[in-house]
């Protein structure tokens, strides 16, 4: 999320920002299944199928931020203005986390010290959704010796050998590692920063060229795996995981597929590409603030509309543009905020 984007309009990626737009929806709209009952609810029924699919499509969320962080920043190196770079996201995530424990105090009725609060900040705990936070710090912070890796690998042969390998480093152990049993290797499942970092740089070296139909047509299809399997094979039970994560054995392909879809689109109508640049820029601090939103709208919802899951289906759509939306309303005001005090911005 952390990439800077040229300010002018025609100098623009329309496509990456849709790329990014995309993400960030999928993030709010992935939430929905964390902030509701959904991971124990008995799967049955035609609301539950699409949330299934649904559940897999979003779960490319992150993983879609982490193909474009390798894609815009493979010709980063050492330099003292590419560390400087990390001022500005410090900087969004420290007063966003201020607004959010204010938030936590006076509307969760959250109550701890000044010090405890402090603490919640330094440890990406003050926003429930702040993890990433963390991990793209490391990213960050190793992007221009992932970049130095990857220029100095002599052949596109052996850069697929390496996608590869991390493919199946993180995938496997998230298929095979499960109720209990460990069969396979699953140290080093938590590179898939990197592995999508070299998705992402791969994208941007070579251009893959993909028919939109098939891929759009693998996407449909990895999203019918998970309830048709528990449609077909499972009863009065909650919806098994068969394929697993976004870092699964289908989630990266997932992934990587929906950016190859979009990232080369072009959109020729100005006012649309200026809504696009506008969603893109402000997406961090979207995704940020959008913990303080769910919180809000899903207590209420829940409280005044849930029966079950299958009925509460239907209130995704209501939800998750109204978070989308405040979020993004917040966002432009903090950046206007900290333009207006000549702060830092991504």
């Amino acid at each position: 999320m952390y990439e800077v984007f040229t300010p002018h309009l025609k100098q623009r990626s329309a496509g990456l920002d849709i790329a990014r737009c995309l993400a960030i929806l999928f993030v709010i709209a992935g939430h929905f299944f964390i902030n509701t009952p959904a991971h124990d609810a008995i799967f049955q029924g035609p609301s539950m199928f699409l949330q299934g699919m649904g559940r897999t499509l979003f779960q490319a969320n992150v993983p879609l931020f982490l193909i474009l962080t390798g894609y815009l920043n493979l010709n980063k190196t050492i330099s003292r203005k590419y560390y400087t770079g990390l001022i500005a996201v410090i900087l969004s995530y420290v007063f966003i986390s201020v607004i959010t424990i204010l938030f936590r105090e006076h509307y969760v009725g959250e109550h701890y010290s000044a010090i405890q609060w402090i603490l919640k900040i330094t440890d990406f705990s003050a926003i429930s959704y702040a993890w990433y936070i963390e991990m793209w710090i490391g990213l960050f912070l190793l992007t221009p010796f992932l970049n130095i890796l990857w220029k100095n690998i002599e052949t596109r042969r052996h850069k697929h050998i390496l996608i590869l390998t991390m493919y199946l480093l993180c995938a496997l152990p998230d298929l095979f590692n499960r109720y209990g049993v460990h069969l396979v290797p699953g140290y080093w499942k938590v590179i898939y920063p990197c592995a999508f970092y070299f998705i992402g740089a791969y994208i941007r070296e070579y251009r893959p060229e993909w028919s939109r139909l098939r891929l759009f047509g693998f996407i449909i299809l990895c999203c019918l795996i998970n309830p048709v399997f528990n449609a077909l094979f499972v009863k009065n039970h909650s919806m098994i995981q068969l394929i697993g994560g976004g870092n699964g054995v289908i989630g990266m392909p997932l992934a990587a597929a929906v950016f190859l879809a979009v990232y080369h689109l072009d959109v020729r109508a100005g006012w649309c590409r200026r809504i696009l640049q506008s969603i893109s820029q402000v997406s961090l601090d979207m995704y940020l603030a959008s913990y303080m939103f769910d919180v809000l709208f899903y207590n209420y919802f829940k409280t005044h509309h849930y029966t079950d899951q299958g009925q509460f289906g239907a209130w995704f759509f209501v939800i998750v543009p109204l978070v989308f939306a405040r979020s993004y309303f917040f966002a432009i005001v903090k950046r206007r905020t900290f333009v207006l005090l000549r702060l830092p911005t991504k």
